[in-house]
């Protein structure tokens, strides 16, 4: 008798636990913070139906790759932005192949010169502007006035931005956790 009810807590302590968990909850008790030091995107969007142009065709997205981008609007604070991309690439060690490092511009914005010192970076030209308008629609106009590099899944799916002004073992961090 004594073994028949040792196995019967046994068996319900488990869905005791779950039930708990589930119950509070869906009654307000859940975490309110994140512990990543990024900012997610207000609703993850798809890139890939955005007619991103690279210099071989349109922009591809290989598996286990996660893309490490950022807008080019101006010069001066895109080499800062680049500067912190490679940077943050050779710190991942081992992991450095699972990032693809990218410019998106605009179609009249030249950016040959600005990567020079930055091989493998990749230029994807956002030729009808669908990126920075999506971008727009979703994190407001004030998105653009600071140099921020995002990050978007091997599937297409933008997730997270960080400003190039944040600490760079913040970012380093996050970059860890995610690929």
């Amino acid at each position: 008798m004594k073994n028949k009810l040792f196995l019967a807590a046994l068996l319900i302590t488990p869905l005791a636990v779950l039930l708990f968990s589930t119950l509070s909850f869906q009654s307000g008790f859940s975490p309110n913070e994140t512990k990543n030091n990024g900012t997610f995107f207000q609703e993850y969007f798809d890139v890939t139906n955005l007619d991103l142009k690279t210099e071989t065709g349109t922009l591809v997205f290989e598996d286990a790759k996660w893309i490490f981008g950022t807008y080019g609007l101006k010069a001066e604070d895109l080499g800062q932005a680049l500067y912190l991309m490679r940077q943050l690439n050779v710190a991942l060690n081992r992991d450095i192949y699972k990032l693809k490092r990218v410019v998106f511009t605009q179609s009249n914005f030249n950016m040959n010169s600005a990567l020079i010192e930055y091989p493998r970076t990749e230029i994807v030209t956002d030729t009808q502007e669908a990126l920075y308008k999506k971008i727009n629609s979703l994190e407001g106009k004030s998105f653009f006035e600071e140099q921020k590099i995002f990050i978007i899944d091997p599937y297409g799916r933008a997730v997270m931005f960080f400003p190039v002004s944040m600490d760079p073992k913040l970012i380093l961090k996050d970059l860890k956790v995610l690929i």
